[in-house]
């Protein structure tokens, strides 16, 4: 069986293409990388400029034709932050479809579990505590590892590219400008830290998977593992040296070294935030790790046929749905409240699915009775029988409906939602915070709110309606139910009518 993954970062693309035995032995056929940089000045223009746009479509054009010249039975490609957040991204998803690369974009959390994934067929994982640090160019995945089990996990919207374009430094950099960025970087995991859970052991090793620590590697210590000592004197070479100076002088990729002192900087306050454990760069990332997946499932690239999902989907609905216009009317407000809030919640293609059938599935529980209904939902849905849907889809989807409403998730107070893989719980609190917010606006099922649009900026999650008649009540609801979302946001929240 051979099998293509292709890895559409926000830096660079990757290709491999391996023939699988059996057995799941590889051998690898062919390796491609070229770095476009899709992320740069997206923060600014909230777009791929038209030059990333094009190199990257060039790129697949020459990865495609490598694809086709294998025959390959399985394609998978994945695109991370940049496709997440640019207006512009489903443009580039259709024309790679037209070259006949269907990229999925996926989430930051779904991204740290095929990196760890790939990780985990590497190398064994020692058994003292160890931290998988992934640094793209528009977003940095990590997850802890105890004695060979993840213990949390986490995507943190900042990458290089991303944290280059927000730090617009000098040429060569300026104190001030280091000044600035540090001060951004602490802002940043300060934030991150909230989203975790209180006690993390601190790891006796990082494990870096990404261009940007294979450059600082090879450069604070030849390729080898490297202390934050060695990173720090390192960084600093960078910091006092202009981009030409980092090619000619330091050996940097021409192509990173306009903002190679930036990532420095940020794997430095990674590093020290950690504890300042040494760190080792592992030549594995995401595109492995999809490989492995394809194997798991036998070799499919995604799960089974999307009108397969959605026939098991609407054959529950139907079967015990007792108000089938409010579900789809709450199905409707989330998906528009999933593609409002992508860019901030950092969710992908798999993810808006999910919602759409959790949405729709919400109130199923009503069937056996009113009170408590979304945790009978959480059990109709664990014992329903859902062709299309891998198992752990299934126990995702009943934790989505058991918390759209009551008491919000919680790891230490749930057992079933402690259950779930760290990274599917970062995803069923997003999604059940959305899922809040939308059955909210239909809460006496009138369907009186046509469409909404979100407002957001430093302070606030402002929600402005369009709407019929009087909506009071929704509005009331969704400011009791979005508590969660301005949770997750870290922002007061608002509702209007506009």
């Amino acid at each position: 069986m051979r099998i293509a993954a292709v890895d559409v970062g926000s830096n660079s693309i990757h290709m491999v293409v391996v023939e699988a035995d059996p057995m799941g032995g590889q051998h690898v056929l062919a390796r491609e990388k070229v770095m476009v940089r899709l992320a740069r000045g997206e923060a600014r223009s909230g777009e791929i400029g038209p030059e990333a746009f094009r190199a990257g479509i060039e790129a697949l054009t020459q990865m495609a034709k490598i694809i086709q010249g294998f025959a390959c039975e399985t394609i998978m490609a994945c695109g991370t932050a940049a496709l997440r957040n640019a207006k512009n991204a489903q443009a580039f998803v259709m024309e790679a479809e037209e070259l006949g690369i269907p990229i999925q974009v996926i989430s930051g959390e779904e991204e740290a579990r095929l990196i760890h994934q790939a990780v985990s067929h590497a190398i064994p994982f020692p058994l003292d505590p160890v931290t998988l640090v992934d640094i793209g160019g528009g977003s940095t995945e990590m997850t802890w590892v105890q004695g060979g089990r993840v213990a949390a996990s986490t995507s943190l919207p900042w990458g290089l590219q991303r944290l280059a374009d927000a730090a617009q430094t000098s040429n060569p950099p300026t104190a001030f400008d280091l000044k600035r960025l540090r001060k951004m970087i602490r802002r940043i995991l300060r934030k991150a830290r909230r989203d975790l859970p209180t006690i993390l052991p601190l790891p006796s090793l990082i494990l870096g998977t990404s261009g940007t620590l294979e450059d600082l590697a090879r450069g604070a210590a030849a390729g080898q593992a490297f202390t934050a000592d060695q990173l720090r004197a390192f960084t600093l070479k960078l910091w006092r040296a202009d981009t030409q100076e980092r090619v000619d002088r330091l050996g940097v990729d021409p192509k990173r070294a306009e903002v190679l002192h930036v990532g420095a900087i940020w794997a430095l306050s990674l590093m020290e935030w950690l504890g300042a454990p040494p760190l080792r760069h592992l030549p594995v990332g995401l595109r492995e790790g999809m490989i492995w997946e394809a194997l798991k499932h036998g070799g499919a690239a995604i799960p089974p046929l999307a009108d397969r999902r959605r026939a098991s989907i609407e054959q529950l609905a139907t079967r015990l749905d007792p108000d089938p216009g409010h579900s789809r009317q709450v199905v409707r407000l989330a998906d528009e409240l999933f593609l409002a809030l992508q860019p901030y919640f950092e969710l992908g293609d798999p993810e808006r699915q999910w919602l759409a059938c959790a949405a729709r599935l919400h109130d199923i529980g009503f069937s056996v009775s009113e009170k408590s209904h979304h945790k009978h939902g959480e059990y109709l849905i664990r014992n329903a029988t859902l062709p299309g849907f891998w198992p752990e889809e299934v126990d995702l989807l009943a934790q989505v409906v058991r918390f759209h409403r009551g008491k919000p998730p919680h790891h230490a107070k749930h057992e079933a939602f402690r259950a779930l893989a760290p990274w599917h719980r970062q995803v069923v609190r997003k999604l059940a915070a959305i899922l809040r917010g939308a059955d909210a606006l239909d809460r006496r099922r009138r369907q009186s709110v046509r469409g909404l649009r979100v407002e957001v900026d430093e302070e606030g999650l402002r929600v402005v309606l369009d709407a019929v008649g009087d909506v009071e009540p929704e509005m009331e609801a969704f400011l009791d139910k979005g508590a969660l979302l301005g949770t997750l946001l870290d922002r007061r929240v608002e509702v209007t009518v506009g």
